[in-house]
């Protein structure tokens, strides 16, 4: 007898807004971050550990999880813009300081999940988010070669502050990113 093969079940896409720590939280983080980014990208795991339970703690910061049923397959975390401010203007000297922005620190969905408008609800759950703090503006510094910056750019049409290449981001090894800023 053959066994038939199913097809996997597809749930729809949720996203869920929570600022404090919870293990599960930081344990789905950092299998994100294993599955998104390549090696060379990724924080040491000692290091991941401390900085996203800071940012979990952190109740100024949005973490948004992006569900499909139970299973977390996406993730991004906005801080406000002039936090970082000092470390990402070492590798972007047109960075400048912005009163009333959010940063998206990172996003994540998994590879094998994408296709399905994953980092657009990511997105639009943290502009939602911001806007019930008062704030409506956000930047970027997007990755190219996985198609985040037109995402964003499609995304946020007509409501784009700014957009300037980087041809060479020295975070991610040298790959090409734009920096975007736009309202919500």
């Amino acid at each position: 007898m053959r066994s038939e093969n199913k097809p996997e079940e597809i749930f729809e896409l949720t996203t869920v807004v929570e600022n404090c720590f919870k293990q599960e939280f930081l344990d789905d983080i950092l299998l994100l971050e294993k599955k998104c980014f390549p090696l060379e990208m990724q924080y040491e795991r000692n290091v991941a550990i401390e900085y996203y339970k800071g940012a979990l703690k952190n109740s100024d910061n949005i973490n948004v999880f992006l569900k499909e049923g139970a299973e977390t397959i996406g993730y991004v975390l906005a801080v406000f813009h002039d936090n970082g401010f000092d470390e990402i203007h070492e590798y972007d000297k047109e960075f400048k300081k912005q009163k009333d922005f959010f940063y998206i620190e990172t996003i994540q969905v998994l590879p094998e999940k994408g296709g399905r408008g994953g980092a657009k609800k990511l997105l639009m759950a943290a502009c939602k988010e911001a806007q019930k703090r008062g704030i409506n503006k956000f930047s970027i510094h997007a990755r190219k070669t996985n198609g985040l910056s037109e995402t964003v750019k499609k995304l946020f049409e007509g409501k784009t502050i700014t957009v300037r290449e980087i041809e060479s981001w020295n975070p991610a090894n040298g790959e090409p990113y734009e920096y975007i800023e736009w309202r919500c």
